[in-house]
Formats: structure tokens, C-alpha cells, sequence
């Protein structure tokens, strides 16, 4: 293509220069009238030999133009082929994961509900036993015992989700709703209660108050509670209160005894702490760091 526009310039500039003008505007009919006719007929030829070489190098651009459109959109359907193969892939393999995953969850909860249950029917297994081994002096267990040892396991079960509230003063028509959320909210506890009772006689009128048995959704809350039950004794309002768990009339009596022995060794040891926990006498020393305190049991 530059060759054929050199061409011709270097030819317009022969005939300009023959005509005796530097420029095409400069040209006019007087100027080209006076060559030869030879001339004017070998530079006419000239002319027509430039325009038909011209077009056929327009019309090979074209075909190669058009070859090499058709190449590039040949090439545009094949990257359009690869991304559709791409996305094909990654939905493949998406799904794939997406099973794997699904499959794998699954499992984990089948093994977890297995492990659970295994765990419970182990934990009934133990507990049936531990009701023959208690039955087991006798040489005969009848129905109304038997009864009232699966009632009593129950009962400790139940138990175990209850705690209760003492020294806190009780007034007339009281919402005892109202007044365990006010003590838990000294302690920076937001358990959840299910219910709440004040029990045994009224002695509002000598200024006993009875104590509150309140019932929440787990043993764990419970332990919860009991931990942090020695805030208490900071508070401004039930600085007299105190928690304890739900006990039996056994267990109640057990606790006094040991109780009672605590406050002798305050007695006999000033120099130390001396706790209840897990059913035991606990003692140590007021110089080391009272983190273990911190379960204590009442």
C-alpha cells in the first residue's frame, strides 16, 4: 500500500512538473493544453495503469480483511467455547464439594446421635443398676419399692436444675418473678427461669422470710449461678441473701454437719480459708490466691 502511494506521488509530481506547476490547484485547462498529445496520451495511460493496479490492491486488502474477520471471529468462538467449558468445570466441581461436604456433615451427625445414644442408654443402664445394686440386700423387691426408687431418681434428676434463694426479705402480695430477676441482676446473670416459688409457711408477721426455690432450664445454669452467688455479699440490697443448691432432707442434713464443723476450724485455723466444695472441708491458706474460691458451694 505505501508503495503504490509513493507511486503515484512521485508520478502527479512528474506531470505537475511537465505542466510547469508546483501544485494541483495551480493547474488549469490553458496549462493542460499545452503538451504534446503524445505526452498527454503516454501520461493518460500511465493513469489508468495506476487506477487498475490500485484496485486490484484494494480488492486483495479486502479478501484479507475478510479472511482475518473471519479468523477473529473463528477465534472469539473458541475463547466463548473455553469459558463455557470453564464454567461447566467450576459447576462440576462445585457440586462435587457441595456433596463431599453434605455427605461429610451427615455423617458427623449420624456419629453424633449414635455417641448420644449410646451415652444415654449407658448412662439408664448405670442408673438401673445402681437401683437392683441398692435393692439387692433383699430377697425380694416388689413393685411399690422399685416404684418409689425410679420416683426418687427422678426427683434427683429434677433436682438438679433447681437452686435456693435464702435471707431474702419477703413482703405481702410479692411477684417472686420480680424479685429473682432483681437478685440475678446483682449477680450479672440473665439465666433463663422457668419458675419461681416461695415455700413452706408464711412468717412475714415475725420477719422470717421463707426461701425461694427456683427452677431454670439446665443444670448447667445452675452451676453458673452457684459460681458466681458470692457476689452477692457486695451488693447493696441482698448483701444478706445466699444461694444454695436444691438438697434433700439427707443431703441438708449432711451439709449442716459439715458446716458446723467449718466454724470450728475458723477456730482452730484464723490463719487460713476454709470452705465447703464437692461435699468436703476445704482449707487454704489467706496468703495464696483465692481462685479456687471461686466454687465454692454452700
Amino acid at each position: 500500500m505505501d508503495l503504490m502511494r509513493d507511486a503515484g506521488l512521485s508520478w502527479l509530481a512528474e506531470v505537475l512538473g511537465e505542466l510547469d506547476v508546483e501544485r494541483v490547484d495551480q493547474l488549469s485547462l490553458a496549462k493542460c493544453k499545452g503538451p504534446r498529445k503524445e505526452l498527454l496520451a503516454a501520461r493518460f495511460w500511465d493513469a489508468l495503469v495506476f487506477v487498475r493496479d490500485y484496485n486490484d490492491l484494494v480488492k486483495k486488502l479486502r479478501d484479507e480483511t475478510g479472511a482475518l474477520k473471519t479468523q477473529l471471529i473463528g477465534s472469539q468462538q473458541k475463547v466463548i467455547d473455553l469459558q463455557d467449558e470453564l464454567l461447566t468445570n467450576k459447576t462440576d466441581q462445585l457440586t462435587a464439594f457441595q456433596t463431599t461436604v453434605k455427605s461429610s456433615v451427615e455423617d458427623s451427625i449420624k456419629t453424633g446421635i449414635c455417641s448420644v445414644q449410646s451415652a444415654v442408654q449407658t448412662e439408664l443402664r448405670s442408673s438401673w443398676r445402681d437401683v437392683v445394686a441398692n435393692s439387692s440386700g433383699k430377697t425380694s423387691t416388689t413393685a411399690t419399692e422399685l416404684k418409689e426408687a425410679v420416683k426418687a431418681a427422678v426427683a434427683e434428676e429434677d433436682k438438679s436444675k433447681n437452686l435456693m434463694i435464702f435471707g431474702k426479705c419477703e413482703e405481702q402480695n410479692e411477684d417472686v418473678a420480680e424479685t429473682v430477676a432483681e437478685i440475678l441482676q446483682d449477680m450479672n446473670e440473665k439465666p433463663r427461669v422457668v419458675e419461681c416459688i416461695r415455700v413452706g409457711t408464711s412468717r412475714i408477721a415475725i420477719g422470717n422470710p421463707r426461701p425461694i426455690k427456683v427452677k431454670l432450664c439446665s443444670a448447667d445454669a445452675v452451676s453458673n449461678i452457684l459460681r458466681s452467688a458470692k457476689h452477692l455479699k457486695n451488693s447493696g440490697n441482698n448483701k444478706n441473701t445466699f444461694i444454695a443448691p436444691d438438697r434433700t432432707q439427707e443431703e441438708r442434713a449432711a451439709h449442716k454437719k459439715l458446716v458446723e464443723r467449718m466454724k470450728e476450724m475458723v477456730s482452730e485455723e484464723p490463719d487460713k480459708y476454709h470452705y465447703i466444695r464437692r461435699g468436703a472441708i476445704r482449707s487454704v491458706n489467706k496468703s495464696v490466691a483465692t481462685n479456687e474460691l471461686s466454687m465454692y458451694e454452700y
